[in-house]
């Protein structure tokens, strides 16, 4: 009993030290990516540049809760990089409280970068993705408050994303984004 009290105490002191009596700041968000792992013969990368992540609430047509790019206005990510347990993080800031519905990639740009020949002297093909959106919505609903931290990791499966188009049209290569909230922290 007596163990219980000092350690009641100690928690007292600690948190009436701790509080200044402001209120509490922004809620810290990172944002990491993974990717599955893929067998596309061949393909050394999967190439796709990010130029802004933001988290969305409900009917928020607005801009939401920008995050910053932790390699500038361009990120340019090899998804093949980021497999088996592998992470990147790709964006970082504090928001707001609030409660949000989803995480918003704008991909400006896709290429797959692959080997023809199986030549490693001669240069490797670089092939456009056509991206028809220029953005990704990703559903993930999670609530913020009272200065939390979260840490979210999505797997950009590219395996799944990039298809062919089979039907000999203007882009042989399609992005269509299939990503999973694959952990929340």
């Amino acid at each position: 009993m007596k163990r219980m009290l000092l350690l009641l105490l100690a928690l007292a002191v600690v948190t009436i030290s701790c509080s200044d009596g402001s209120s509490p700041g922004g809620n810290n968000v990172a944002v990491l990516l993974t990717d599955a792992p893929i067998d596309l013969t061949g393909v050394s990368a999967v190439n796709v540049t990010l130029t802004g992540v933001s988290l969305r609430g409900e009917g928020d047509d607005g801009g939401g809760a920008k995050l910053t790019l932790t390699a500038g206005d361009d990120m340019v990510v090899n998804l093949l990089d980021y497999q088996d347990g592998q992470v990147v993080l790709i964006a970082t800031g504090e928001v707001p409280d609030g409660t949000y519905s989803k995480i918003r990639m704008n991909v400006s740009r896709a290429e797959l970068v692959r080997d023809d020949d199986g030549d490693p002297e001669t240069p490797e093909i670089v092939e456009e993705i056509f991206n028809p959106s220029g953005k990704v919505d990703v559903p993930v609903a999670f609530s913020l408050t009272n200065g939390e931290d979260m840490e979210i990791t999505l797997d950009f499966d590219a395996a799944l994303s990039v298809q062919v188009n089979e039907t000999n049209g203007q882009h042989p290569y399609i992005l269509r984004p299939v990503i999973n909230v694959a952990g929340m922290n």
